[in-house]
């Protein structure tokens, strides 16, 4: 499932699908088809492996999440073409689901390492596809033959190209064989040839920030700075980096014009199209990724002179498609998942959070010209989701002393003593355990008083007993006088004596 979810997510399959020499319509429709076959799956799986469990996980921790989904499908009942925001709804669900099976199923570091190897060969096939069949890798942008390789776009290219770059340099750290370290290098250059040659600004952008950030918290981790000094280094540093691109035109020197490209324009259509439905806006789907069929409502809602595919900006698409309330929500949901993920670096560090990390911010910065919020079908969405779910699973499992799927993830040294701590508590409670159980294997009976009784003949009859129960007493249905219950009580106290 996972190998798919790359292929398809990625693009890949839809690139075969529509620009290959095997592009046919039957072709195309089996990507779609294939999609349907991954959501019904993932939506067994979770049934079969955790029952409704993961559904509670998700609407407890997940609760903004739901309600944006949730949004999305209530949109048809207003949206301009209710069908294809209908259509266009059941994949985002789906797409959801998958993201959810891979996060509770797989473990972090299985995730990382499967996709670093499908992602640095498809940038091996894209230089092969860019050499080999222009027709198939390479693309015209404002007059230039750029790299697209075997993704759909350069920009889709050199996102993943860049995401790919930060995800082999981190496993390059990880403990591994030389053969491997030597096969993660190799696919790094492979990475930032197709990185070089996409000529995408933004993802160059993207990679650089993420790859600082990276570097500044493995640093601060590695001298055990605090959190306020990690705060305040934080702070300066991202001060430091406002003031360069305050005074560094920083689209001139990415080779873009002042508005990106003309990103500009739409980018200020776009924000006319909110003020005019802010709370509900147009209908999941509608405006942006036009088809043949659907392109008539940009053509009536907007100026554009050309197919515009997306707004090039993710929250101003998603405001636009739902409206601003639901994108408020969007955006808290985002913080909480990086408050989750700084809180997990910095407390509870394993393999992969900070890569977690990077791709987060390189996907944030990337929404700032692309529009990668929100889309159904895509990797995009599916890594956004499924990584920080499978980052929580891992640290509680460890923290837990349990195994991750049998793989290592071996706690940080600086907490070494905490976990030596817990298991020696973990044994004192054993310890006290064990006693008790030993001191329930007697019990004792105190037989009833004369008085205790209501009628003559169990007044008579239980006399006896009475007389009895003060000479001795009862254990386990045998009776003891007081000469043996004296020499049992001193085997008790020699007992606990030596336990003790």
């Amino acid at each position: 499932m996972l190998v798919l979810t790359l292929l398809q997510g990625s693009s890949f399959t839809l690139t075969m699908a529509m620009r290959s020499p095997f592009a046919s319509g039957t072709a195309s429709a089996l990507v779609t088809v294939i999609w349907l076959l991954m959501y019904l799956v993932a939506t067994l799986g979770l049934l079969l492996s955790s029952g409704l469990n993961w559904a509670t996980w998700i609407v407890r921790y997940r609760l903004p999440l739901t309600l944006v989904i949730a949004g999305t499908c209530f949109s048809a009942l207003w949206s301009m073409d209710s069908g294809l925001t209908f259509e266009r709804s059941i994949h985002l669900v789906g797409t959801t689901l998958v993201a959810f099976y891979l996060g509770f199923t797989l473990p972090l570091t299985r995730i990382l390492r499967t996709s670093a190897i499908v992602l640095g060969l498809l940038m091996v096939v894209s230089i092969v596809a860019a050499l080999a069949l222009p027709s198939l890798g390479l693309v015209e942008y404002e007059g230039t033959i750029v790299w697209a390789g075997v993704l759909t776009s350069k920009n889709t290219l050199g996102f993943w190209s860049a995401v790919t770059i930060l995800l082999l340099v981190s496993l390059t750290f990880w403990h591994t064989t030389p053969f491997m370290k030597a096969f993660y290098i190799a696919l790094t250059a492979a990475s930032l040839v197709c990185l070089v040659f996409s000529q995408s600004a933004t993802s160059l952008l993207a990679l650089i920030t993420a790859a600082s950030v990276m570097i500044y918290l493995h640093i601060a981790f590695s001298l055990r700075l605090g959190m306020i000094s990690m705060i305040v280094l934080g702070i300066l540093f991202t001060g430091m980096a406002g003031v360069a691109f305050h005074f560094i035109d920083t689209a001139e020197l990415i080779g873009r014009s002042g508005d990106l490209t003309g990103r500009g324009e739409v980018w200020a259509q776009t924000w006319a199209l909110i003020l005019e439905r802010p709370l509900t806006g147009y209908g999941y789907g509608t405006i942006w990724f036009p088809t043949d069929a659907s392109a008539w409502i940009q053509r009536s809602l907007t100026e554009f002179t050309w197919t515009v595919y997306h707004a090039h900006n993710g929250i101003l698409q998603v405001a636009s498609e739902i409206g601003l309330p639901l994108t408020a929500i969007t955006v808290f949901w985002i913080i909480q998942q990086v408050i989750e993920i700084v809180y997990c670096q910095y407390q509870r560090q394993q393999p992969g959070v900070l890569f977690v990390l990077g791709f987060t911010i390189a996907l944030l910065l990337s929404n700032y010209s692309e529009a990668r919020l929100l889309i159904n079908r895509d990797l995009y969405w599916v890594f956004f989701i499924a990584l920080p779910i499978s980052m929580l699973q891992q640290v509680t499992l460890v923290q837990s002393r349990s195994g991750v799927f049998g793989l290592p993830a071996a706690l940080p040294a600086y907490n070494s003593e905490r976990v030596k701590l817990a298991r020696e508590r973990l044994e004192h409670r054993r310890v006290l355990k064990k006693r008790l159980l030993k001191r329930r294997d007697i019990t004792v009976i105190n037989a009833k008083t004369d008085s205790q009784e209501t009628t003559p003949a169990k007044a008579a009859g239980n006399k006896a007993a009475g007389s009895n129960a003060r000479k001795g007493i009862t254990i386990n249905g045998r009776f003891i006088n007081k000469s043996d219950q004296t020499t049992m009580q001193r085997k008790l106290a020699r007992r606990q004596r030596k336990a003790g």
